[in-house]
């Protein structure tokens, strides 16, 4: 019987001209049930204490949420990401670099969206090409109509086809890939949360530089840290392994 593996990808700064680096995020575990068992238990606290109370109203809105929760309340998120099974990968592009104005300048935005997101999954989807792999893709879309989600699925499966029909000319691959993809939006994927709080502590860390990135973020980052599989740096055409070898923030990242 084939393993069932869960993947929830979603993005963190943009394409335009509001943040200096891009990252695109994944988080992959085979026990989507648990961590949304979890989730659900700390919502449930947060909403029923007296304490977050006067924070209650925003919360019941936005649900957990890396850059409008309250510190307090994001601070319990980011708790309790260690105790969570998944495993966290990401590519990361500074937009003031060479690459990345040549990239952009040579193909869409858009295009240059889905390269981030797929190359991202490419290695994890050859890992577990046995398995059967579903996908679940934050949508990014100006008007995320039912309609529109439905159009992006198909565009994203074509885009995965062609990549699997090219892996397997290489002989990278044996065959069809089983990939299962669905675009959805934070309210109705809970999971969704975590590569959201996972970006955003390492979009912090990247946004530092030379002992300027803030040392409560710091420590979040090496509480998360041994859940990093792979942190590729595109524009420096870097692979940091965090579990092989702790980074050096203040050195390795500019900002």
């Amino acid at each position: 019987m084939s393993d069932i593996n869960h993947y929830y990808i979603d993005e963190a700064g943009d394409l335009d001209k509001q943040s200096r680096f891009f990252l695109m995020g994944c988080i992959i575990t085979s026990t989507p049930g648990a961590l949304l068992e979890e989730i659900d238990l700390l919502e449930m606290q947060i909403k029923n204490s007296g304490y977050f109370y006067r924070f209650r109203k925003e919360f019941l809105k936005t649900g957990f949420h890396a850059c409008t929760n309250h510190p307090d309340i994001y601070s319990q998120f980011v708790a309790l990401l260690p105790r969570l099974n998944f495993r966290y990968y990401a590519r990361i592009v500074d937009k003031e670099s060479k690459y990345y104005v040549e990239a952009i300048a040579s193909m869409s935005k858009e295009d240059f969206y889905d390269n981030m997101a797929i190359y991202l999954l490419k290695d994890r989807l050859l890992k577990r090409e046995s398995d059967i792999n579903k996908l679940f893709f934050e949508q990014n879309l100006p008007k995320p109509t039912k309609s529109q989600m439905g159009k992006r699925e198909g565009q994203l499966k074509s885009i995965l086809s062609k990549l699997n029909n090219e892996m397997i000319k290489k002989g990278v691959a044996v065959g069809a890939l089983h990939v299962e993809i669905s675009v959805q939006n934070k309210k109705t994927q809970p999971l969704f949360a975590v590569v959201d709080f996972m970006n955003h502590i390492v979009m912090k860390v990247y946004e530092g530089k030379n002992g300027k990135v803030e040392n409560y973020m710091k420590e979040n980052y090496r509480l998360v840290e041994p859940k990093i599989g792979c942190l590729h740096d595109v524009s420096q055409g870097r692979f940091h392994q965090p579990r092989k070898k702790g980074i050096d923030i203040d050195s390795i990242f500019v900002g």
